[in-house]
């Protein structure tokens, strides 16, 4: 049976089972269809509940309720990610072992140094069961494999890129350089990129933008966090940080599982790491920045050739 014709006949099916559901309360729906493979209520709320336990116990206002909306939207889409590959991996007849899968669990836990007992107490937080994890680990991995096999080869990166990025942000590669940073920490009630958008345009300073809104520290002081050294930084602030200079800021990024951004307010460099201790850490950053953006545009193209209805 080809794709339309599985698509045809999942709505009609789903269309002969909604009065059913509309005759009472709606306790699950279909609000994604994907090349005739369906998702429903019940798995998107499953996978944002963790996220929505943080609204729980108070009346949720007009801001809230378009944050969770916008919350399950960008899971959702998610989700549509998720089948299309698993589609295009049974396509191509690339699986994921149980042996392996353990394996990837078992390797999870000694990387995060924890024990069983810590990884059980680990997964009752995330309000996940053992098979949920190991589903989206599958996820991961099915993801990673996929890369290797049609989008890996595609990606270049020669020795004058690299050149280039070193030349280009000199500051990331100096001793003792330091960095005086404020710091924003959004909530999930805060789009990051919206809010970098308006701070952009000059609609409300990074200051202000960091008083109103932060759930980190500098509340009060404009979000500053204050001088620090450079290579005292987490590998994702470097990340983040780079080729942004002072009085920028940067895009958003991931802090202890919220949206941030880092506005630079003075920079002291130190002196000058030579390109040949530092040319392999530059050309995984390209080659992995590269991947991503070469994997994206690959997801795209399944999108464009797909079948999707979303009924969020």
């Amino acid at each position: 049976m080809n794709r339309l014709c599985r698509y045809i006949l999942t709505v009609c099916c789903v269309l002969l089972l909604a009065p059913a559901a509309w005759g009472g309360q709606v306790v699950d729906r279909v609000v994604g269809v994907v090349n005739g493979d369906i998702i429903t209520l019940f798995e998107l709320n499953e996978r944002v509940k963790p996220i929505l336990e943080r609204f729980r116990g108070r009346e949720l206002t007009e801001a809230d309720k378009t944050a969770i909306l916008g919350l399950k939207r960008k899971m959702l889409d998610g989700m549509i990610n998720n089948i299309l590959i698993r589609q295009e991996v049974a396509r191509l007849g690339i699986d994921v072992s149980d042996v392996e899968l353990e394996n990837e669990v078992d390797s999870y836990k000694k990387r995060a140094q924890m024990t069983e007992e810590d990884f059980a107490r680990q997964l009752k937080l995330e309000g996940l069961t053992r098979d949920e994890f190991k589903n989206r680990l599958k996820d991961d991995i099915l993801r990673h494999k996929l890369l290797g096999f049609m989008v890996k080869r595609k990606v270049a990166v020669t020795k004058e890129d690299v050149a280039r990025y070193y030349e280009a942000n000199s500051f990331e590669f100096r001793d003792d350089s330091e960095v005086d940073l404020s710091l924003i920490i959004c909530g999930p009630e805060t789009n990051a990129a919206e809010l970098r958008e308006r701070i952009a345009r000059g609609e409300i300073s990074f200051a202000d933008a960091a008083d109103l809104y932060t759930r980190g520290p500098g509340v009060g002081q404009g979000g500053r966090i204050g001088a620090m050294a450079w290579n005292d930084l987490a590998g994702d602030w470097h990340d983040a940080l780079a080729g942004v200079g002072p009085g920028e800021m940067t895009q958003p990024f991931v802090v202890q599982g919220h949206e941030a951004l880092l506005f630079v307010n003075e920079a002291e460099e130190g002196g000058t790491t030579p390109l040949e201790k530092v040319e392999s850490r530059i050309y995984d950053k390209l080659f992995q920045e590269r991947l991503e953006q070469r994997f994206q545009e690959y997801i795209d193209n399944l999108k464009a050739n797909a079948l999707i209805e979303i009924k969020l």
